[in-house]
């Protein structure tokens, strides 16, 4: 016994030593990719610079649209986004699981692809507005983004929304029936009351992702300034990196601040309406009334999201877009012509992937130790979540395109923009992971003399592993599809396929982008069903730890 102790208390100080540098090497990494790029946009630009934002129209309009829109948006998703929770959570709902696989599509949607088919299904060469009604209507403007940005994202304010109302107790509405309330009074004085703290909580993650949309705001909003758009009119038409550090900086005030909000909400445990142990006691009817108010409003916002996957899929199978309906399968047989974009795409994508997930692991990892730095690490981790993704690529465009680290026009520029702006994802979903690890099982394994690195292989390494599939396959799903980060940091030898695509809708070539909007799509899916297959077989392994 005293040799075993002896032995654990001489190996110990190493492995200690071991979680140190590896701590020191994960603070200096989000120094150098995160704070180092934050800090040069917000130095970049001289004070005078700053002073012009307050005597240049544009600018000012571009940032009251970005209010106006963010604000119109936020309420829209959220409303339709309560009703679709609302739905999906009641047990005498009507097709509840058709609403919930609604509720559900747009999460799977490139960033600009909602905007791209509401042009080819309601603009003036429009399947629905022109071909079947002879209408003649230009989406493009407000009207259009706010369209885009409430389908995109009410998906986002559901799944916030439905969490809180499924942990809202049966016990608390029948409560209010036995005091003589009437089922109506009942929903409206005890259901939305105790759900209001998750409502908060999605306009805040709603209106924080509606203020950084860049890929339906370059898209649809047309000759409506906003400044996630700005920035990249400033470098692309006039090569003004000063207005792009600029108006990026000005964006990243009310996204901070709706990032905090959202912090210091769910630190508070907002989110918990009732504890206790689970029951079967059923829920109050819902009205008449009220049934038929959602299941009108989800059908209708429905028909918009199957509008929205019907136009893509059709852009890409008829000749000419509002001319030439036939069928043709050229088009998908000319994605191959882009397969060196393809190619950097997928490659780009697939490195990115594997910096967020084992980057994220390393970390929250390192949240559970006590070391001296743990809270920096930990706000340097959640830290990207907070910056929009035109920030992110004007970040990495100011900071790594001169020595002393050169990356622009290479592929890596784009990977590690990629990799450290998803960390947030995959971090906090580990973070959770170990959460739910008892401690015990730790304990055992120390007990039985286990060093810091086997207690890493033996025992987190394969109770994390479906964490880590699953932030590798989120991470490739975003990567692959994004816009806003890599508008900036492309060069001719790392053009990807995001960018191919935002090119052909701004020349009209609707069947093209509709081809490789398309290809993406069936990646997407792909990544989903591989997911569901790894849950699945992981499932039996991991059920009771």
């Amino acid at each position: 016994m005293a040799l075993s102790f002896a032995t654990t208390a001489a190996t110990r100080p190493s492995v200690e030593r071991g979680v140190m540098i590896a701590a020191m090497i994960a603070l200096v990494a989000l120094v150098v990719f995160v704070l180092f790029p934050t800090a040069k946009v917000l130095a970049y630009p001289p004070l005078a610079d700053y002073l012009q934002m307050f005597k240049r129209t544009r600018w000012l309009t571009a940032a009251g649209n970005s209010v106006v829109i963010t604000v119109l948006s936020t309420l829209s998703a959220t409303i339709i986004g309560f009703v679709f929770a609302f739905v999906t959570t009641r047990r005498d709902m009507p097709a509840r699981r058709f609403f919930n696989l609604m509720g559900t599509l747009p999460l799977f949607a490139p960033p600009f692809m909602v905007a791209f088919a509401y042009i080819l299904m309601f603009g003036r060469q429009g399947l629905v507005t022109r071909e079947m009604l002879g209408l003649n209507i230009n989406i493009f403007g407000w009207h259009g983004l706010w369209l885009a940005q409430t389908v995109a994202f009410f998906p986002l304010s559901m799944t916030i929304i439905r969490g809180v109302l499924q942990g809202i107790h049966p016990s608390s509405e029948q409560a209010s029936l036995t005091l003589g309330a009437t089922e109506l009074k009942a929903l409206r004085t005890v259901t939305l009351p105790l759900a209001m703290p998750g409502i908060i909580g999605a306009m805040l993650v709603v209106a924080i992702t509606v203020l950084a949309d860049f890929g339906n705001a370059v898209v649809i909003a047309g000759n409506y300034p906003l400044l996630a758009t700005e920035a990249w009119f400033r470098m692309e038409g006039l090569a003004d990196l000063n207005g792009a550090a600029v108006v990026v900086a000005v964006l990243l005030i009310p996204t901070i601040a709706l990032f905090l909000a959202s912090r210091y909400l769910t630190s508070r445990g907002s989110f918990t309406t009732v504890t206790g142990r689970g029951s079967d006691m059923d829920q109050i009817a819902t009205p008449l009334g009220v049934k038929i108010a959602c299941v009108v409003l989800c059908s209708i916002v429905s028909l918009l999201v199957v509008s929205l996957y019907v136009g893509i899929l059709l852009a890409g199978l008829v000749n000419s877009w509002g001319r030439d309906w036939s069928l043709t399968f050229k088009h998908w047989g000319e994605v191959m012509n882009y397969w060196p974009s393809l190619q950097t795409s997928l490659l780009a994508s697939l490195l990115a992937a594997a910096v967020t997930a084992v980057l994220g692991q390393i970390l929250a990892f390192l949240n559970s130790r006590s070391i001296p730095f743990r809270k920096t690490l930990d706000f340097l981790a959640v830290l990207p979540g907070a910056l929009p993704g035109v920030f992110v690529g004007v970040g990495f465009v100011l900071a790594f395109n001169a020595p002393p680290i050169q990356l622009g026009g290479s592929i890596w520029i784009i990977v590690l923009a990629l990799g450290f702006w998803h960390l947030p994802l995959a971090y906090q979903s580990t973070v959770s992971a170990i959460g739910q690890i008892h401690k015990s099982i730790e304990d055992a394994a120390r007990d039985l003399g286990a060093s810091e690195l086997r207690l890493v292989r033996d025992v987190y390494v394969p109770l994390l592993s479906r964490s880590l599939i699953a932030s590798f396959l989120q991470a490739f799903i975003r990567s692959v599809s994004n816009i806003s980060v890599v508008v900036f940091l492309v060069a001719p030898g790392n053009v990807v396929v995001t960018f191919i695509i935002l090119q052909m809708i701004g020349g009209a070539n609707w069947t093209g982008a509709a081809s490789l909007t398309t290809f993406l799509l069936f990646i997407t899916f792909v990544c989903v069903g591989l997911g569901h297959l790894v849950a699945a077989r992981n499932a039996p392994r991991l059920r009771g730890v």
